[in-house]
């Protein structure tokens, strides 16, 4: 059974200080567990509640539904919980990724600050094959628990690389990256011609879902896009957007490759 100082420190994980002292952080639910361990990542414990079912070769740590409650980040613990160690991200930099063929498309996010949107991009960008996506400093924590659950395990496949990102967008298109900036002002996401890679690789660049793109990052951008739509909503979800121009993409190079 665990003892209380490491409830306390597992609880102590809701924290991004300490997630990052520690380099640690808690996935939940039977799903996500099951990522963490078919990952490879260091898993540093591993409980599970009287009530929840695991298989054996698991060898997780029983505890109560109390000691669950105490550690789980959510008000209706899923009832398995691991604590999984936070590895080096490793650097990408524009040229190195604008060589490489296997993914003619990215991402970046300016400021995207909900969990609940970072984890659902994570599970998008993942759905669509990208194996990271760029980040200003103030975007959400990745390690976050609503973020963690909200990408269902994409969180240990798709990195999130955090760098100046003007800078970065520069560096794009100086190595033949079309950095395109989501924007109601920009050219319509449909009717844009080409597809990505056939002339150089496409970078689609979110802002934060009250604000938009800083106008840093948007004056870096080399274009802008947008979605266009006859209903009367303001706007759209700033995730689903970067989820409809990633599925834009996609099929681009899927028709042409057929």
């Amino acid at each position: 059974m665990p003892t209380r100082n490491e409830i306390m420190a597992i609880r102590g994980l809701r924290d991004k200080s300490a997630r990052h002292t520690e380099r640690k952080f808690v996935v939940e639910g039977h799903k996500c567990v099951v990522e963490a361990l078919q990952s490879g990542w260091m898993i540093h414990g591993l409980y599970v509640s009287s009530q929840s079912d695991c298989p054996e070769e698991w060898n997780a740590e029983p505890v109560s539904s109390k000691e669950m409650e105490r550690m789980s980040a959510f008000k209706s613990p899923p009832g398995v919980l691991a604590v999984v160690g936070i590895p080096e991200v490793e650097s990408l930099s524009a040229e190195l990724w604008a060589a490489q063929p296997e993914e003619p498309f990215g991402m970046a996010i300016d400021g995207l600050s909900d969990p609940g949107n970072l984890g659902t991009l994570l599970r998008t960008a993942d759905w669509f094959g990208l194996s990271g996506i760029w980040a200003t400093s103030g975007v959400v924590d990745p390690f976050n628990p609503k973020v963690v659950q909200a990408s269902m395990g994409a969180v240990f496949r798709v990195q999130v690389r955090v760098v100046d990102l003007p800078e970065l967008l520069h560096e794009m298109e100086a190595c033949n990256v079309r950095t395109l900036g989501m924007s109601m002002a920009g050219e319509d996401v449909w009717a844009m011609p080409g597809r990505p890679g056939e002339e150089g690789k496409w970078l689609a660049v979110l802002g934060s879902e009250s604000h938009g793109l800083s106008e840093t990052v948007s004056q870096a951008c080399s274009g802008h896009v947008h979605i266009p739509g006859g209903g009367g909503s303001e706007s759209l979800n700033a995730t689903m957007a970067a989820g409809m121009v990633l599925s834009e993409w996609y099929a681009r190079g899927r028709r042409s490759a057929h």
